[in-house]
């Protein structure tokens, strides 16, 4: 592993382009070269497009567990090279097809300009100037002011939840027998889900904070029993496993990659996931067809070639599908109305999937082929990531639950739009929400744990932040 001259370095108020970066540069270039003259003479570069990834994960590791660059990597991973390696559907020289071979230049390009535009935009974040507090003087006032609030959350996430099952058809009795279904049969319910998540990801976030500044783990015990309880509605793997990462915030933006609480975390998120597969096809899963079903969940590559042989390159040809949420903002009530590219595709290739609002996920490359002959969409995606990881730079400076709160929840997101188009219909809500959140708790500070003077008192002073 190539050591770097140095992380992060300011001079004259100009960042210094780290080592690794210009080698970083170098070797995407490299690589987009070699995978594409690949395609163009008809060799499969899905070996090649292995070896790039592992070397670029052993010149620019994440140091985080969750962190930009690990969904990245995590990301491109599962569907990009595990997946095609093992999984049932991409046998029988399914990857040396043209629009596989073209399909992995593609993502490759997206894969190192993203890869690039995250660790400059850390950089930047890092380097921001911002006031950060180190020794920490916790109120009674705020103490009292943090069980208010939690309780007032979780009764208005709990009551959401419970106007989400009983205006579900087929109500609780729905819920108990069949939840995949009554999750897919939810409609009507979008005002109660949205306030549902609201209220359950700051709920969340308080629940930790509390717990982390006053040393109890009551806090924790009480919100997982909650969220164990109230699964089957939030329904979403990724709903799940986002409440359990913000929950443990003030931990995970310590954790290292490699810690044995790293292992832990990663193995919540993959029980979520196993989880989540089973209970949603309880009906007809068992345990010998588990893995080839879990293994062909990840199609990323699979929908990219299909849009790639069945689509010509175009120009905002979905573009705007996401805007038509404005038109009815708390459900689908037209059958004929698509909010993003995901629908559309779906109704196009599985309509008796699109019947019941169950969704494929296309890539934000077919994104990019529909709707900006792809390379004119590649800086929107590094502007996109470059924002991520400026924000999760930034909210590690900062050093307060508000920003890391909306650098983690912006860092899990990335999985929606990189399975999904470049924005989402759900972006027009939830981004006035994180600012929300910003503001909000922009006085909880976290002390510095590296620092030998920080310490956690119980005091008088008010550093309330609501």
């Amino acid at each position: 592993m190539m050591k770097e001259e140095s992380t992060y370095k300011i001079q004259k108020n100009c960042l210094i382009f780290p080592t690794t970066l210009l080698l970083t540069v170098i070797l995407y270039v490299s690589g987009i070269i070699t995978l594409y003259v690949s395609h163009l003479y008809q060799i499969s570069n899905f070996p090649c497009f292995v070896f790039m990834f592992f070397l670029h994960l052993l010149i620019n590791p994440p140091k985080q567990t969750i962190s930009p660059l690990g969904v990245l990597y995590g990301y491109y991973g599962l569907w990009y090279v595990v997946a095609p390696a093992f999984a049932e559907r991409y046998q029988e020289n399914t990857r040396e097809l043209p629009e596989y071979t073209l399909a992995i230049v593609m993502a490759y390009i997206v894969f190192g300009a993203g890869l690039i535009a995250i660790r400059l935009g850390e950089i930047t974040g890092l380097n921001s100037r911002v006031n950060t507090c180190g020794h920490l003087i916790i109120s009674q006032r705020l103490l009292h002011k943090l069980k208010r609030w939690s309780l007032l959350l979780y009764a208005i996430a709990t009551l959401s939840i419970w106007l989400i099952i009983i205006n579900t058809d087929g109500g609780i009795a729905k819920w108990i027998v069949a939840p995949g279904d009554a999750f897919l049969n939810r409609g009507g319910t979008g005002v109660y889900v949205i306030i549902s998540h609201f209220s359950s990801w700051a709920l969340a976030a308080l629940c930790g904070y509390y717990a982390y500044i006053t040393r109890k783990k009551s806090p924790l015990v009480l919100f997982l029993l909650w969220l164990i309880l109230t699964s089957p509605i939030h329904g979403s793997k990724l709903q799940i496993a986002l409440l359990g990462i913000i929950l443990f915030i003030p931990w995970i933006k310590d954790m290292r990659l490699f810690s044995i609480k790293s292992q832990a975390l990663v193995l919540f998120l993959l029980l979520v996931f196993v989880l989540g597969l089973y209970f949603r096809n309880l009906s007809w899963i068992d345990v010998s067809s588990f893995l080839p079903y879990a293994l062909n969940y990840f199609t990323a590559l699979a929908n990219l070639a299909l849009s790639i042989r069945d689509f010509d390159p175009g120009f905002l040809t979905t573009f705007f599908l996401p805007f038509m949420k404005f038109t009815t903002p708390f459900g689908i009530s037209d059958a004929n109305l698509y909010y993003d590219m995901n629908h559309l595709l779906t109704d196009h290739y599985f309509p008796e999937a699109w019947e019941i609002r169950a969704t494929e996920q296309w890539p934000v490359e077919t994104d990019l082929y529909l709707n900006f002959f792809f390379v004119g969409g590649v800086p929107l995606v590094v502007v996109y990531f470059f924002v991520v990881g400026f924000i999760y730079g930034y909210g590690l400076k900062a050093n307060t639950l508000g920003w890391l709160f909306v650098g983690v929840f912006m860092t899990v997101g990335m999985i929606s739009h990189l399975r999904g188009s470049l924005i989402n219909h759900t972006d027009f809500y939830i981004y006035p929400y994180l600012l929300l959140i910003v503001f909000l708790f922009r006085k909880f500070h976290f002390p510095k744990m590296n620092s030998k003077s920080t310490n956690i008192q119980i005091g008088k002073s008010d550093l309330s932040g609501i």
